[in-house]
């Protein structure tokens, strides 16, 4: 039995494939159909005593208004029920909420029956397919917790102090590198490593590198919610504890339950008492932790910032509110045993979060890699939770985009291709990277994989130790933090940039379709090619042929090209929402860049540069001791990393501005964002391509 693996974040096994040439969205079996090609995947790793099927649309209003739960008014699947003895049949979706948008995608086809664990699957399988108003009939593969490993739970002084007096002033800040990596001891080595360090023999550390991280401080600057409480995300995993001291503010609260009547649906959506989200593992509103895997996910996007309190989320506010987190648990607890609900949990956990307002669906797991290979496959043998990942998509949630977002994990098999769902090409599929800005050791890379972020790397020391300091912390159930590693802490971190990139949006009045939103998110990257190179004993650039890790040392050729666009840059985002350029400068150095390039389509350039305007903090930020025009050339010198937007002041349509007695063009200025960085590299002042690993 070729069971499908949990990634460190995930799903159980995988539907076997089959009918891998259908290629519609939905089944269109005719009534003639055999009942082999109604049987979309096997019973294997399959809940026991369930089926699901889905029937011809015009069966759909009279299995609507059946009188019971196992007699439906359809002869024929009467028969078949009564023989297999069926306790329960009903509507997999709910079509209590937004029914017209789920009958016009056919959700409201999807029916499930319920009978006895004692009778064979298959044989029960045979009996449905011979209903001639059943189309497709498929096993649901069952769901299970991920097999991780117990995150280690730190205290205070071990993970590091944040900046006194600087936002955020959360204490564990100081351990967030991949927030803000500022080579700092308590992560790894805490120097630039030299080309030895890389090719030597001894203990195998991820070193830190200065600028490994998400980019997203300057980010925070320029918005003044950092992280809008209009913006709802949902951690489809296992529960988020929304008791947490770091995390209970930024929780979506459903006021109508929480002050209902207990055990009554008070706001008729078609879920009893569900105040925080839901727990589709049990069907019930009792959300469960276990050792906290949706906890951690959900604190890296959206723990309370600048609170005096554990860790600063990536869009979790200003002290005053962030962006609110939806629990939409679809996964067992860590170590328990199979459950009883199939992967039909993970299509009602995303339908259920479209229905409570979310924009953003955070995803950190997926199926083991190469199960499925195309997207056709994909949409055949996953067609009920492809269609509730489609209603996800087309519900308008929030009036800066026009539909919603799902950010999956790649996977942590070292897999040359992501795993689906997340493979597919209209999701993103986010990929992992270490504190020293490389491929880490587990990630999946190659087709299906669309970005990067940091997703932590363990690490030995010196003297032996084992040490999580390189991965990623984050909230644990009941007031705890720690450190996990995998593409699912690298999930969230694109997931908070993009509610980052929402909240911008609303503050300066954007809107988008989904597909520019996504592009303007994929585009907003930096190349690992930046950390690439290292200095040898004599002080020259090397660029790394390999890296260490704790199983084995990584060839980086390997990697190159298949980690997606780049790594995700949250202030590169923010100037994508702008509408304004972003423009490399190499730290130290006299850079040149060429303005024409930044203006329409490369060919157009006002007549006469007439000045440069720099804001006095940008200045002083950056260290910008030279700034001049020469000819269609800005020359400038910044002597610190940083970011900052800086204005270019233009003549269109004559020599000088018109006015008064003189006729002359227009004064009009154009903004660029400056991104300084000391890992950037330049020829004869013009900085290298420092874009994506596309």
């Amino acid at each position: 039995m070729n069971k499908g693996k949990i990634l460190l974040i995930g799903l159980a096994g995988m539907l076997a494939v089959a009918c891998a040439t259908d290629t519609v969205d939905q089944p269109q079996a005719t009534p003639e159909a055999s009942v082999a090609n109604k049987l979309v995947n096997t019973s294997s790793d399959a809940v026991q005593g369930k089926l699901l099927f889905y029937v011809e649309k015009g069966s759909v209003a009279q299995l609507e208004a059946a009188a019971s739960a196992t007699a439906t008014g359809l002869s024929a699947l009467d028969t078949a029920a009564a023989e297999l003895g069926a306790t329960k049949v009903e509507q997999v979706f709910n079509m209590k909420v937004n029914a017209e948008l789920k009958r016009e995608l056919g959700m409201d086809r999807w029916f499930s029956i319920e009978f006895s664990k004692d009778m064979d699957l298959d044989a029960a399988a045979n009996i449905l397919a011979t209903v001639d108003k059943v189309q497709r009939v498929e096993f649901s593969t069952i769901v299970k917790a991920p097999n991780v490993d117990e995150p280690e739970v730190v205290e205070l002084a071990v993970a590091g102090a944040t900046r006194a007096g600087e936002f955020p002033n959360d204490p564990y800040f100081g351990a967030q590198w991949g927030l803000l990596n500022e080579g700092n001891r308590n992560v790894a080595e805490g120097k630039e490593p030299t080309y030895a360090d890389y090719t030597g023999e001894g203990f195998v550390s991820p070193y830190v590198r200065v600028g490994a991280d998400i980019n997203v401080v300057p980010a925070w600057e320029l918005i003044a919610s950092k992280g809008s409480t209009d913006i709802i995300v949902a951690v489809i995993d296992n529960g988020v504890d929304f008791n947490h001291e770091d995390l209970k503010d930024n929780m979506l609260v459903n006021e109508k339950e929480l002050n209902g009547v207990e055990g009554v649906d008070d706001d008729e959506n078609g879920y009893v008492d569900d105040i925080y989200g839901y727990n589709f593992y049990t069907n019930s509103p009792v959300i469960t932790f276990g050792e906290g895997h949706g906890t951690h996910v959900a604190g890296i996007l959206g723990a309370v910032s600048n609170n005096g309190k554990g860790i600063a989320g990536v869009a979790g506010g200003n002290g005053n509110g962030g962006v609110r987190i939806l629990s939409c648990q679809m996964l067992a607890d860590e170590g328990k045993a199979f459950n009883e609900q199939g992967y039909d949990s993970a299509a009602k956990a995303l339908e259920y979060a479209a229905d409570r307002g979310a924009v953003i669906a955070n995803n950190s797991w997926g199926n083991d890699p190469g199960i499925l290979l195309n997207d056709n496959s994909y949409k055949v043998n996953m067609s009920l939770r492809h269609v509730a990942f489609e209603y996800f998509m087309k519900k308008k949630n929030h009036p800066a985009l026009d539909g919603g977002i799902l950010i999956f994990a790649a996977g942590n098999e070292s897999a040359a291709m992501a795993g689906y769902p997340g493979a597919y090409n209209e999701y993103v599929s986010v990929t992992a990277t270490g504190p020293d800005g490389l491929p880490a050791y587990y990630t999946n890379y190659g087709p299906g994989c669309n970005i990067a972020a940091p997703g932590g790397e363990f690490f030995v020391n010196q003297f032996g130790h084992a040490m999580r300091a390189g991965c990623i912390i984050s909230t644990l159930p009941d007031n705890k933090y720690g450190y996990m590693q995998g593409t699912s802490m690298a999930t969230p971190m694109v997931s908070g940039v993009a509610a980052l990139m929402l909240s911008y949006a609303s503050e300066i009045g954007k809107c988008y379709s989904l597909e520019q939103f996504k592009t303007m998110l994929l585009t907003s990257v930096y190349t690992m090619d930046r950390f690439m190179y290292t200095k040898d004993e004599d002080g020259n650039d090397v660029r790394l042929e390999k890296k260490p890790t704790i199983s084995g040392e990584l060839t980086l050729e390997t990697y190159e090209g298949k980690m997606g666009t780049g790594s995700i840059d949250a202030y590169r985002a923010m100037m994508a929402i702008r509408g304004i350029s972003c423009v490399p400068i190499v730290a130290g150095e006299e850079c040149v860049v060429d303005l024409k390039s930044l203006m329409a389509d490369g060919n157009i350039l006002p007549k006469t540069m007439e000045d440069i305007i720099i804001p006095n903090d940008v200045r002083e930020r950056l260290g910008i001791t030279n700034a001049t025009i020469f000819g269609d050339d800005l020359i400038i010198i910044c002597e610190n990393a940083g970011s900052g937007v800086i204005k270019i002041v233009m003549v269109a349509g004559g020599d000088s501005v018109g006015g008064g007695n003189s006729m002359g063009g227009m004064r009009i200025e154009k903004e660029i964002a400056l991104v300084v960085s000391s890992n950037y590299t330049a020829n004869n002042g013009v900085v290298n391509n420092p874009g994506g690993w596309l």
